[in-house]
This record gives C-alpha cells, structure tokens and sequence, in this order.
C-alpha cells in the first residue's frame, strides 16, 4: 500500500520551499512584489484553491474584474485578477488573466500566474514556459510560474523546469522545481531528476526528487491522479459508512444543542 503520509509530507517540503524563497526575494524596484493579498507561491496554499469552486454569478465577477483591471493602480488590478479564481466561465477569464500575465506590473503578473495554476488552465502553459525561459523575467515570477506549471500538471512545461532547475543556485527554487517535475509526469524528467538525487546539496531536495521519479514511474500518485481517485471513490462509499457518518453528525449536533442547553 502507498504511504500517502510520504505523499502530503513531500507536499508541505516544497510549500516550504516555495514560501521560503519568496521570503527571501529582493524587492525589485522598491515594490513590494506581493500586493495586497501576499505572497502566494507554494502549493499547500494553491492545494486549497483549486479549480471547481464555481462562482455564484459569474458575469458580475467578470463585469467586476475587467473594470479593476484597467485601473491604474496595479494593486486594483491585483485584486480583479484575484476575483476571477473561481469564476466557471473560462474562456472571459482567460482573457483577463492572460492579459494579466503581460502587465507592467509584476505584482499583477505574479497574481495571474497563481490564478492560472489554480484553475488549472492548460492554454496558459505555453505562455508560461515561454517566460520562465526569458532572462529578463525576474527571478521572484520565475518561481511562481514554477509552482503553477507543476499546479497545472502539463508536461508541456517540464523542459522549461528543466532548464529552471540547472541554472537555480537556490534550495528553495530547486526543491520546487524537483516537486513540480513530479506533479507534471513526464518521463523526460527522470534523467534530471536521477542526478538530482545523485548530486545535489540538500537532503530535501534530494528527497523530493526521490519522490518525484516514484509519482512519474507510478510508484507515488501525483495530485492529479489522488484527485481522480477521490472523485471515483465518492459515488460508491459504502451504505454503512454513510450511516456512521450520519450518526457522528447527528451526535455531534445533539452535544452541541445539549450544551447550549446548560
């Protein structure tokens, strides 16, 4: 049986990860990069803001966000790319969010990447890939576009993790990096991956690298597959678990009125 505890500890590993290298980012020209929701690079936090939480009324969220989008404050822009996390219909918040990724702003940038990762959106991965390859994008956005690439689990984006995880000198980057590989599956990663474990410095990185090659190699399931399990498992849980699962809520609220009571 898999040891799914190995599983969410090598999750928490590169959320720390993720966390530790923006804590130690440089401000890039005196901005603070986060904006006004903070930081939000590492995938314990992106595990909890997945796609599927529809919005209630989506065109009033779109209507809502294109008009913050065009404001000239970026941490107004921030906020209507954040609006649009949940919003169902994906083609009007691609649009926004892709017009986010090329802002002025890399606080509005940064914020697109996150919400593109969390929704899941494999039109985004080309686009991506092709700034975590340019030089001039800052490092601080490079490790964001990590984290949603391995979020998003296309192998579209493994080369360009790849080349990321050969010119990082940072544990934080490298240990993202190494867990992204594994999130996205593709078998071209193990070679890299292989050396990783070989040689590199750090004794996390190496485990997460570990634990990379067993999700690729279909020994560990990777998120996508622990979510496919879950969905499949939910229709046929059996009659008497249901029951208990009853009782304990019936019981529980029978305390609570019982206490209330006193």
């Amino acid at each position: 049986m898999l040891d799914r505890r190995r599983l969410f500890s090598a999750a928490l590993i590169a959320g720390l990860f993720a966390f530790a290298g923006v804590a130690r980012a440089q401000p890039l020209s005196n901005q603070n990069y986060a904006g006004p929701h903070g930081a939000f690079s590492n995938f314990e936090q992106m595990e909890q803001a997945g796609p599927g939480r529809k919005g209630k009324n989506d065109p009033d969220i779109i209507k809502e966000a294109k008009r913050r989008i065009t404001d000239a404050d970026p941490r107004v822009r921030t906020e209507g790319i954040e609006k649009l996390r949940y919003v169902g219909d994906s083609a009007a918040a691609n649009e926004l969010l892709f017009r986010g990724l090329n802002d002025s702003d890399v606080r509005v940038r940064i914020k697109a990447i996150d919400v593109l990762g969390a929704r899941g959106s494999h039109d985004a991965v080309p686009a991506m890939a092709q700034d975590l390859f340019l030089r001039e994008t800052p490092s601080i956005e490079k490790l964001h576009l990590v984290a949603a690439l391995g979020r998003i689990g296309d192998t579209r984006g493994s080369l360009p993790v790849i080349e990321y995880l050969d010119e990082t000198d940072e544990t934080a980057s490298r240990g993202t990096a190494v867990f992204a590989l594994g999130e996205m599956g593709d078998p071209r990663s193990n070679d890299k991956l292989i050396e990783t474990v070989k040689t590199d410095p750090s004794p996390m990185v190496r485990k997460l690298a570990e634990e990379a090659i067993e999700k690729i190699d279909g020994e560990l399931p990777n998120r996508h597959q622990e979510e496919l399990a879950q969905e499949k498992t939910k229709g046929i849980e059996p009659t008497d678990a249901k029951l208990a699962k009853m009782r304990e809520f019936d019981a529980q609220k029978q305390a609570e009125k019982y206490g209330r009571a006193q």
